[in-house]
């Protein structure tokens, strides 16, 4: 093989690399930032002797990917919240939200928003309080979006404190926390 043969395959294979590396993941081929607001719900339960059930949430971390899971977005998953913010869930029913999380993103495709959960407390009517022993700390909600350049997505998630809170009827009655946690549909 000649010297100049040698150096257009090496430059031809180069180019094919350049190539490929620039094609994959459209959102660090688009660049830019958007920006994402997490907003809490509760549906309306039956929990009649029930004043509050409060969660303490430490981390709403994003996670990107595209239909078939694969990332989308240089840098990996972005955090949205990192301090504990304690939240009564029963004071968000009946189409009342709250602020869980907001910040700036990569633009791209994400696939889930995980909860982080470190506390979790029942206040009965009558004052008295009991610990809910958390069954996971962490909620994995699967919820695919797009965030655009210079653009704001507004996102619900339901946290239904009916369904989550369980009493275990093989131990103590201990009231544990097994968080159902769904997005809601924006029209």
């Amino acid at each position: 093989m000649t010297a100049n043969v040698a150096v257009r395959s090496l430059l031809l294979a180069g180019g094919l690399v350049l190539t490929l590396a620039c094609s994959s993941g459209s959102a660090s081929v688009h660049g830019g930032t958007g920006t994402i607001q997490v907003h809490l719900t509760d549906a309306p339960i039956d929990l009649t002797t029930v004043e509050k059930v409060e969660v303490t949430i430490t981390d709403v971390i994003v996670y990107p990917g595209d239909d078939d899971g694969m990332p989308t977005v240089s840098g990996g998953p972005t955090v949205l919240l990192t301090h504990p913010e304690t939240f009564d869930l029963l004071t968000l029913t009946g189409g009342a939200t709250t602020l869980l999380a907001s910040g700036e993103v990569l633009a791209g495709d994400y696939q889930r928003i995980r909860l982080e959960i470190s506390e979790a407390t029942l206040t009965y009517k009558d004052g008295t309080t009991a610990p809910l022993k958390i069954d996971s700390g962490k909620v994995d909600v699967p919820i695919r979006f797009h965030v655009g350049v210079d653009e704001t997505n507004a996102l619900t998630l339901d946290f239904d404190a009916g369904a989550s809170v369980q009493v275990n009827q093989t131990g103590t009655d201990t009231l544990i926390l097994r968080p159902v946690v769904t997005p809601v549909p924006h029209p």
